[in-house]
């Protein structure tokens, strides 16, 4: 027997919802689905930049469905305020007034609804609408306040189905009955404040409507990527919709329990066929169950599964797909690379503002937001960590510093890789072995077979792995005439990379697959005293990595600039006397030139001399280049770091004797030579800094030679000049104004971002 219904509770006489933190394009979002879900009619939308006073207009007859029939054209205003509780007067519509009387000329203004989510007294609406009216042209004027507003939101479960985030703007007991109401909250516990921050994508429209059709969905997609929150917002709107008992089950066991034919039920089955890998038993026992379930949809249940895409490909060939056939028709995949720029903007504009931010963060986020959610890496994941100052402490606010955040999400992604069973760590471990390009099918050799035992695994099941990783992790391509397991994007390779390098066990198969440029950046070849090294690599993987540079350099046509500068800050003498003997003619292939802070071959002279590996001969000639450098280029870099120590004293005084003898007689022809070789179009100081920070170094150097000191600085003041000069005769730069189209103020009509009151 069915239980008797519980009317809803209301606790209070005024229903409102907290529309303050809709953001005022949402909040237009809602006045148009409110016009055209609830009132019937479809209105216009106009782009947000261009609106020319109006968020909304319609040219017709309006039926609402009570009440008056009116006719001629329409105008709807937004007028959103970022404040609680505020009260609109007649003195804020200034600027909505001016509009109003322009449009009334056009005769585009018959009728003018104004919809605000500020309160509205009796008063004061009084007030306003008497000053619409006595526009010529308008007609009929009607103004929509918050309350009102919460009540047409309270009346209809069409609209709060439409526009799942009202769900968290209030109080749930002011919408639905206790039984459904204790339900929704237990679903929503789990997300926290999430679906206050939820926009509807066309993955949840995709979803709503196979839940119509079918009575089943089934939600693929990648971890992250917003299933469980899509999941909830269909959950706690099919409890106000269809009045449906919501239930969020376990497993199958767990479902056989709880259905029953005399209730609508909806059942929510979250990572259906496993949490993070393929679970056996949960396949073989939905298989058992999947005829219960089709007989509970015929009945007039809803069903929902969500799953990892990757598991759900590792579970087809053992599902019985016959037993449920609606599984294959009713699936929705999000794919977060297709939410268009309205909805990436709606996601991160959601989380950033009713994120946990302090006001002053969100204030140094907000210009750089647009970026962010345009970036081809944005996902709804990207947006909640942003969102969120335990995921923000190392964060630099920058153009840079926030790609890197979108682009490179290493802890996240380390997390899931963590949770992934044996077989799926090593088909990545083969691929990241494979230098990021493993052939299909896959031979492997004897250093993969040894990591894949290191990993638990078999090779049966790595085969399985990659298959059921295709899309997710990994991607199967057709390259040259063959085909190739690649990683879908780098920072799936940095995060496995951190993930193996953490783990002792796991050495060999971190030295073995991390590139090589990586490996110069993140290890260290004994203690040499730098932080943040990731790996220490001992001394019995010394000759192993040597063959990997030295086949590196080998296959490269890049510079030695990486290898040299991993030699002078990252290895110990027995890794440098162990790659000097592995490598004979590596010392003597050491050049020496200008500009010696850049030259990488300097480095490791010096960093060879300091651990006693640098042969005299070899330290005379780099010592007598040096001092040749120092008057002709002039070369001031000598007197810096470990490159000093490679003089004796009595060198030392030389090159400085030198510089007194020989360049300081010389400087205004030098200087002049320069100036010859100024090229136009270039920055005169960038042209000249070499020079100038040169003679900066002597000068303080020679701090006690008042000569010495004085002639620099005077160079250093016709080098000024000669610089002033040149630009004088450069064209006038534009003017910034002018350069950007105009005033701050004329580019704000032009565009409205969505963004500006993101801090608020």
């Amino acid at each position: 027997m069915n239980e008797e219904k519980i009317p809803p509770k209301v606790q209070a006489g005024e229903i409102t919802y907290e529309l303050h933190s809709l953001g005022w394009k949402a909040f237009q979002s809602l006045c148009v689905t409110l016009t055209g879900e609830v009132w019937g009619q479809v209105i216009q939308s106009f782009f947000d930049s261009h609106d020319g006073g109006r968020d909304g207009a319609f040219h017709g007859t309006w039926k609402p469905t009570v009440g008056e029939v009116y006719e001629g054209t329409f105008t709807t205003q937004c007028k959103f305020t970022a404040q609680a509780n505020k009260c609109l007067h007649i003195s804020d519509l200034k600027d909505e007034l001016a509009k109003a009387e322009r449009l009334a000329e056009r005769g585009l203004a018959d009728n003018y609804f104004l919809f605000t989510n500020a309160r509205l007294t009796g008063l004061n609406e009084e007030e306003i609408r008497a000053k619409f009216e006595s526009i010529p042209n308008i007609k009929r004027f009607a103004a929509f306040g918050c309350e009102r507003i919460s009540q047409i939101i309270h009346e209809s479960p069409r609209l709060r189905m439409l526009v799942p985030r009202v769900y968290g703007l209030g109080d749930l007991s002011q919408i639905l009955d206790e039984r459904a109401y204790a339900q929704a909250r237990e679903i929503l516990s789990a997300l926290g404040d999430d679906l206050a921050k939820f926009v509807i994508t066309d993955a949840h429209k995709k979803s709503a409507k196979a839940l119509v059709e079918y009575g089943f969905v089934l939600l693929l997609g990648e971890p992250a990527c917003g299933k469980s929150t899509i999941a909830a917002a269909l959950a706690v709107g099919a409890i106000d919709e269809w009045d449906c008992s919501t239930v969020k089950v376990r497993d199958a066991d767990d479902f056989i329990r709880h259905s029953n034919p005399h209730e609508k039920q909806f059942f929510w089955v979250d990572d259906a066929f496993g949490a993070t890998q393929l679970d056996w038993n949960s396949v073989v026992a939905w298989n058992r169950v999947f005829p219960h379930i089709q007989a509970a949809i015929h009945r007039g249940a809803k069903v929902l599964f969500t799953s990892r895409d990757y598991i759900y490909r590792a579970s087809r060939p053992h599902l019985k797909e016959t037993a449920l056939p609606i599984i294959k028709e009713s699936q929705v995949v999000i794919q977060v690379e297709n939410l268009s720029k309205e909805e990436r903007e709606q996601i991160l504009y959601n989380h950033i503002r009713l994120g946990t931010q302090p006001k002053e963060y969100k204030k140094q986020l907000k210009p750089f937001l647009s970026n962010v959610a345009t970036n081809h890496r944005f996902s709804p994941e990207t947006a909640r960590r942003l969102g969120s100052p335990i995921f923000t402490k190392q964060l630099i606010v920058s153009e840079a510093g926030l790609r890197l955040f979108v682009e490179q999400p290493l802890e996240h992604l380390c997390e899931i890789i963590t949770t992934l069973d044996s077989d799926c760590h090593a088909a990545l471990a083969l691929v990241f072995m494979s230098g990021g390009t493993l052939l299909s099918p896959v031979e492997l050799s004897a250093d993969e077979e040894k990591a894949i035992a290191l990993l638990d695994a078999n090779v049966g099941g790595v085969r399985t792995a990659l298959n059921a990783l295709n899309g997710s992790f990994l991607l199967l391509l057709f390259q040259n005439g063959r085909h190739v397991w690649r990683f879908k994007h780098p920072t799936i390779r940095d995060a496995f990379a951190k993930h193996v390098a953490e783990d002792n066990e796991l050495l060999d198969i971190y030295l073995a697959g991390t590139p090589v440029e990586r490996l110069f950046q993140e290890v260290s070849c004994g203690q040499v005293g730098l932080e943040g090294v990731k790996v220490i690599v001992p001394i019995s993987r010394y000759d192993s990595l040597i063959n990997r540079i030295n086949k590196f350099l080998d296959e490269s046509s890049s510079s030695n600039t990486a290898i040299h500068r991993f030699l002078s800050y990252r290895c110990d003498k027995d890794f440098l006397a162990r790659y000097i003997a592995v490598n004979p003619n590596f010392i003597s292939s050491l050049r020496v030139y200008s500009y010696l802070y850049a030259v990488s071959d300097v480095d490791v002279i010096a960093r060879l001399h300091e651990v006693g590996l640098l042969p005299e001969h070899k330290r005379v000639e780099a010592v007598k280049t040096i001092r040749e450098l120092a008057v002709e280029t002039p070369d001031s870099g000598f007197l810096q770091g470990q490159v000093r120590n490679l003089f004796s004293e009595e060198e030392f005084a030389g090159i400085l004797s030198d510089i007194k003898l020989f360049l300081l007689p010389e400087l205004d022809n030098i200087i002049d030579n320069w100036a010859s070789n100024y090229c136009n179009g270039d920055e005169p100081e960038g042209h000249f800094s070499e020079l100038t920070s040169a003679l900066v170094e002597y000068s303080n150097e020679f701090a006690e030679d008042w000569y010495v000191s004085a002639r620099c600085k005077s160079a250093i003041a016709k080098i000024e000049s000669v610089i002033e000069d040149i630009r004088s005769e450069m064209p006038p730069e534009p003017d910034s104004d002018e350069y950007y189209g105009g005033s701050s103020e004329n580019t704000h009509e032009l565009f409205r971002s969505i963004f500006e009151d993101v801090d608020s």
